[in-house]
């Protein structure tokens, strides 16, 4: 495993998922060890271009590119988006692409910047699902663990809702609603703790500035910016302790 790949780990690993497997088998016999990311938005004109150009500024250690789940193949990049980058200084040129098969096997990491875009990634590739995320999530700091924590609560009650459905298939009919009553009181509690934790979630979703002033697109520029920061400082704290 090389040294770069082990510390990239960190991201996965700080997050509970170990997606070693996937890496040390794709990234195999490449001239340049670099991470591969793909963000991912609606059209590939605003957020997810804004992304690609944001890394590709700020760190070499990771190969950058963008493509839209509904994107117009040539599309220029939205005019505020130019305005943006000409503000920054920040060379730029740009048409829009669609997230094809080619494109999702390039990438290490699929990242979107909402998790309705991750919704129709998995769709599209339900066998990438081991390197697709949005940006916030896969960004997300120690203090966004009761993302984590929903996250791991809804899959508890949904096993055990499995469960129950399974089980009372082998139940006469009156059986069946009587135990289905019982079953529903029992998961009462359950259901409202994760409501509780629902009312204080961290947003995973970029905020879309399509059709906005100057001054939206500003915004997410920033949002964007802080999201990617915060992996690339991981990175390097990574680095500093190997």
């Amino acid at each position: 495993m090389t040294k770069k790949f082990q510390n990239f780990q960190f991201f996965r690993h700080a997050r509970g998922v170990d997606l070693s497997p996937f890496f040390s088998h794709n990234r195999k016999g490449r001239e340049v060890d670099k991470v591969r990311v793909v963000f991912v938005c609606t059209g590939n004109t605003c957020r997810s271009p804004m992304a690609e150009v944001i890394l590709k500024n700020k760190s070499n250690k990771i190969d950058a590119k963008s493509a839209g789940v509904f994107a117009a193949n040539g599309a220029p990049a939205s005019r505020q988006v130019e305005i943006l980058l000409e503000e920054k200084n920040v060379p730029f040129t740009h048409t829009a692409k669609m997230l094809d098969r080619n494109l999702a096997e390039w990438g290490d990491l699929l990242l979107t910047m909402t998790s309705s875009h991750k919704a129709l990634v998995l769709r599209d590739f339900p066998e990438m699902s081991h390197k697709v995320y949005t940006l916030k999530e896969y960004s997300a700091t120690e203090n966004e663990k009761k993302y984590d924590e929903y996250q791991e609560k809804a899959a508890e009650i949904e096993m055990k809702r499995a469960a129950f459905l399974h089980d009372i298939t082998k139940m006469d009919t009156e059986k069946q609603a009587e135990k289905r009553q019982q079953f529903e009181v029992e998961m009462r509690k359950e259901l409202n703790e994760l409501q509780a934790l629902e009312q204080v979630l961290p947003s995973m979703d970029i905020s879309d500035p399509f059709g906005g002033t100057i001054e939206q697109y500003r915004t997410t520029y920033a949002e964007i910016e802080e999201a990617i920061e915060r992996m690339i400082e991981r990175l390097d704290q990574e680095e500093l302790e190997g």
